[in-house]
Formats: C-alpha cells, structure tokens, sequence
C-alpha cells in the first residue's frame, strides 16, 4: 500500500519498523521533503555573490560621464554588495564601447553609462555601420540631465554668443569650434547653433571632455561645447569664461550666464545621461538595478558630491527611460540629417 508525502511515495509497509526506526525515517523525509521545496535556485540570483559588476565609459577618462560614472559606482557598491570596476573604451564617438556593451552578457554584470546623444547618433547615422541600434540594449535608469556650456578662454575676445556668430559669419569656417566626439551630444549642438544662425564653424572633434579641454586652454580650439563639470573648474579658477548655455533655462551653478535663448538665439539642446545593459537582461535584473540607483539617488550624501561636480540627477525608470529613449531619437533626427551633411 502506498501514499504520498509532499511529492514523495511511501509505501505503508515501513509501518511494520520498530517504533524509534518509523519516526525517525519520517522525521528525515519531512525535512528532505521541506529543504525540496524551498531550495533557492542561485544561477538565477542577482548580483552573483563576489563577482565585479562592470561599468563601461565610452569616452576617455576625465569627462562628466566618467566621473558621473564613478560616483554612481562608489555608491552602487554597499547598496549591492559586489565590487563595481569603471572601465573606459573610448573611440568614435562611443561606437567602441557601445559595441562592447552589445556584445555582453546580459546578465546584468556588464553595463554602460550612456550619453544618449552621442549613443544614438552612432546608430541612426548608416554610414558609420554601427553593429547596433536601439534593440540592441536594455534600458536601466536614467541618472543625469543637463546641457553643454560655450566656453572660451578667459581672455578671449568673444564676450558673447552672438560675437561667436558675427566672427563666424564674417569669415565661415575659421572659428574653431571644439566638441567631444563627432555626432556627439557636443557636435548637435553646434550644428544647431549654425543652423539657426545660418553661419559656419570650424568643428575639431576629440574623444571625450577631458582632451577637449586641454585643447581649449592650450588655444588649439576657439570655443568649446563642453558640459558643466569639467569646464565650471576652469572658469572658477580664471582660466576660461562661459558665454552661453544650451539649456531651456539657466543652470543653477552659473546662474548669471544667460541661455542662448536669452541671447535672442533659439537654440536649446539638452544632454542626458543613463545606464543601460545589453539586450535580453532578464526583468528582475533590470528592476534590482534600476531601483538601486534610485535608491542611491535619493541619499543626501550622493546629492552633495553631485552638486559639488556641477552635475543634476534625474531618475528614470527602466520603463520611463524606454520612452524617453524613443521620443529622444525622433526629435534628433533633422540635426543627424544636417550634421552629415556638413561631412559630406
């Protein structure tokens, strides 16, 4: 005769054992029977215990999405207590380590902090053949907003975007006009600023903020579109002087310097900053993730060292980030159209 304990079959005849035999092979079945059904299942666990989540930066060290980058791991760390490596893979205009990304496990262990300017001009743009688009990658959170300044050096004699326009139409193409990559959350702008004021620069393009500046403050380049953290330094310490800003308002850290809509020019061009993984990252990962940057976020301390980098947070969901993503592509595509046509 038989009978079934949670899933395991007894046969009744074990009835005929001594008393201390019987309850002692049932007390072990029913903890067998309870392990069984509660057991974890740990290839499914996210983060996997003591392995190193990675943070891909596409642009060279020294730049606000590096920096950002690193701040955002340092505080990522405790919350899910593995170790977070920063690694920078720069190179056209992100295109090196956007395919990197695409190319990773999407287990979660391997993400990117993406300039979303600079990753979808490389993939809307076909002749740069990026092995890539947009389905390519899982969106995270988004984490920062905010917009590139114009600055010159200190002792320049733009004292003013539109003195930058008068040069440019005087004499088009002559004003060098330095950004962080082709095709970049730079370039767009730049491209705007021409369209809008129906002029000509001179672009120089470099791989990251951190080069960009150095070339600003060495006169290589007249003017740079660069954002807030690697330039505020430099203009505190007198060495460079902002004459306008591409956000729809005022930045809250130069809150004199006026917009380039404030100068009669209607141009706004705001940039954003997110993290992202590889296609297929498994739902639960994606939430684990993305809540633990929102978490983070929020702490007073991580507001601080933002502040102190001149940078904004603004969180996205996963799903908010999707759609935001989308729109973002759409509304960029005249700018893609006009900044190849400057290369051809």
């Amino acid at each position: 005769m038989l009978c079934r304990l949670t899933g395991v079959t007894i046969d009744l005849a074990v009835m005929h054992m001594g008393g201390d035999i019987m309850r002692n092979f049932i007390k072990g079945l029913a903890l067998a029977a309870a392990l069984f059904s509660v057991a974890p299942t740990p290839a499914s666990a996210f983060p996997e215990a003591g392995k190193p989540i990675t943070i891909i930066v596409p642009f060279s060290p020294g730049g606000t999405t590096d920096v950002s980058a690193r701040v955002l791991a340092e505080f990522l760390e405790p919350e899910l207590g593995v170790p977070f490596e920063v690694i920078n893979r720069p190179g056209a205009t992100t295109q090196i380590g956007s395919t990197a990304l695409s190319q990773a496990d999407p287990d979660g262990h391997t993400l990117s902090l993406a300039s979303l300017p600079s990753l979808v001009m490389t993939y809307v743009d076909e002749a740069r053949q990026a092995p890539y688009d947009r389905s390519s990658f899982t969106p995270v959170a988004h984490y920062i907003s905010g917009a590139n300044l114009l600055a010159v050096q200190a002792d320049s004699p733009y004292k003013s975007v539109n003195d930058l326009i008068d040069a440019a139409r005087e004499n088009p193409r002559t004003v060098r006009m330095g950004t962080v990559g082709l095709m970049s959350n730079g370039h767009l702008p730049g491209i705007a600023l021409e369209d809008t004021a129906d002029v000509q620069f001179a672009f120089v393009h470099f791989n990251g903020a951190a080069p960009l500046v150095t070339a600003l403050l060495a006169g290589d380049v007249d003017v740079a579109i660069n954002g807030t953290q690697t330039t505020i330094p430099h203009i505190k310490a007198g060495k460079m002087r902002a004459i306008g800003f591409f956000g729809d308002r005022r930045t809250a850290f130069l809150p004199e310097l006026p917009t380039l809509r404030d100068q009669q020019i209607d141009v706004a061009a705001p940039s954003s900053f997110a993290v992202i993984g590889p296609a297929g990252m498994d739902a639960s990962t994606v939430e684990t993730l993305s809540s633990a940057i929102e978490t983070v976020i929020a702490k007073p301390e991580f507001q601080d060292r933002l502040t102190a980098l001149s940078l904004e947070s603004n969180y996205m969901t996963a799903d908010e980030l999707e759609a935001y993503w989308a729109d973002f592509e759409t509304r960029q595509a005249r700018l893609i159209e006009l900044a190849r046509s400057a290369q051809q």
